[in-house]
C-alpha cells in the first residue's frame, strides 16, 4: 500500500479523503500505477464507477467526486496514469510529462480492471455489480480507446471535455501538424514543449480566460494539493507526449472507430473551452451510436470542478445514465 498523503492541504472537508478510502498500487511492465477506492459504508453499491483523470491530474483531486458517488450509492475507483500523480515517471526529471504511447495507458487500465476492480464487482448476495466509466479530458481519450478494444466491460460511460483535439492547433492542416510532431518527437522527444516548464502556481490561474473553472473554491483544489505534496507535481508535456496525444486523437476521431463503440454514454463540453476542440466533441457525439451531448455554455474545461449549477446537472445526467443502463436493467448485464 502507498502512503499517498504525507501532507494534507487546508481545504474544506468535502475536498479531503472520504471515510473508508484506501490507496494501493500495482506494477505492470515496470510501470508502477497508484490507485484508490472507496465503497458505501452500509450498502451494496448499485454500480462501480471507474474514474479516469485528465492530464497531470491525481486521485486526490477527485475526493469530492468520490463523495458524490457515495451519496448516489456508487463505489468509486480512480487511478493515476503513468507519468503523473503518485504513479511512476518516464524520465529522470519527474516534472516532464512524457508518454510511451496511449496504448500502454489502455493496457494499464485493463490490467487494473481485471486484476483489481473485477474482483470487487461481485457480491455474494447480489452477484455481479456492474461498472460505469467516468472520464475527463485525456482520460476520456484513453477511455474511448478502451471501450473500442474491450466493449463488454463497462455498461455505460460519461465523458467531460474529452480530449479529441486541441483548440490551439485546430486550424493547422493535419498533414503539416503530423509532420511537425514527428520531427519534434525525433529531435527533442524528451524535452519540454516550447515555453514548457516545471510546475509553478502561475500555471493554474484562478481567474481570467486561462482559468479552468469558474468556481472560486474548486478551482484552487489542484494547486492546493501540489503545494501540500510536491511529489504530485507535474509540469508541461514533452514533445514526445504531444506526438502520442496527436496520434491518439487521430485514432479516436475516425468515423469507423467511433461507430464501433456501442456503449451508452454522454459527452459534456464547456462553452468557455480553451484547451480541447469542441467541434471534434460535437462530431464524435454524433458518430457514436448511443451518446447524449451536454453543452454548458458558461463552463470552463474542468466541468466536474465547476459551479454547482453546472456540476450538479452533469452528475444528475450521469446518475440517470447509470440508472437507465444498470440499476433499472439488471437482467441485461453482460458477462465480463
Amino acid at each position: 500500500m502507498i502512503n499517498a498523503q504525507p501532507n494534507t492541504p487546508d481545504l474544506e472537508e468535502r475536498f479531503l479523503e472520504p471515510k473508508g478510502w484506501r490507496w494501493h498500487s500495482f506494477t505492470r511492465n515496470n510501470r508502477e500505477i497508484r490507485f484508490g477506492s472507496v465503497f458505501p459504508a452500509d450498502k451494496v453499491p448499485d454500480a462501480v464507477v471507474v474514474c479516469l483523470p485528465g492530464f497531470a491530474e491525481f486521485g486526490e483531486k477527485y475526493f469530492e467526486t468520490a463523495r458524490k458517488c457515495l451519496d448516489m450509492n456508487l463505489a468509486f475507483w480512480v487511478l493515476d496514469w503513468m507519468g503523473q500523480g503518485h504513479s511512476g515517471r518516464y524520465l529522470n526529471d519527474p516534472q516532464k510529462r512524457h508518454s510511451s504511447t496511449f496504448q500502454d495507458d489502455v493496457d494499464d487500465l485493463h490490467y487494473f480492471f481485471v486484476e483489481y476492480i473485477k474482483h470487487a464487482c461481485v457480491h455474494p448476495d447480489v452477484g455481479r455489480i456492474p461498472a460505469a466509466m467516468l472520464a475527463h479530458s485525456m482520460g476520456a481519450n484513453i477511455g474511448l480507446q478502451y471501450l473500442h478494444q474491450h466493449p463488454d466491460v463497462f455498461e455505460c460511460a460519461a465523458f467531460s471535455a474529452p480530449m479529441l483535439g486541441f483548440k490551439a492547433v485546430k486550424n493547422i492542416p493535419k498533414p503539416l501538424l503530423s509532420l511537425a510532431s514527428v520531427f519534434m518527437a525525433l529531435c527533442a522527444g524528451t524535452q519540454f514543449i516550447k515555453n514548457g516548464r516545471a510546475w509553478e502556481p502561475s500555471m493554474r490561474t484562478y481567474d481570467g480566460p486561462e482559468a479552468l473553472s469558474c468556481d472560486p473554491d474548486r478551482v484552487k483544489v489542484h494547486g492546493s494539493w501540489l503545494d501540500a505534496d510536491h511529489s504530485l507535481q507535474v509540469g508541461s508535456p514533452t514533445y514526445g507526449w504531444i506526438y502520442h496525444a496527436l496520434k491518439a486523437c487521430s485514432r479516436v476521431n475516425k468515423k469507423a472507430f467511433l461507430a464501433k463503440i456501442e456503449t451508452p454514454g454522454l459527452m459534456a463540453l464547456a462553452g468557455e473551452e480553451h484547451i480541447v476542440d469542441n467541434a471534434k466533441i460535437r462530431l464524435a457525439s454524433q458518430r457514436l451510436k448511443n451518446c447524449e451531448l451536454l453543452n454548458f455554455p458558461e463552463a470552463r474545461h474542468e466541468i466536474w470542478m465547476e459551479k454547482d449549477e453546472v456540476r450538479d446537472v452533469f452528475f444528475e445526467k450521469f446518475y440517470a445514465l447509470v440508472k437507465e443502463n444498470i440499476i433499472d436493467r439488471p437482467e441485461t448485464l453482460k458477462p465480463f
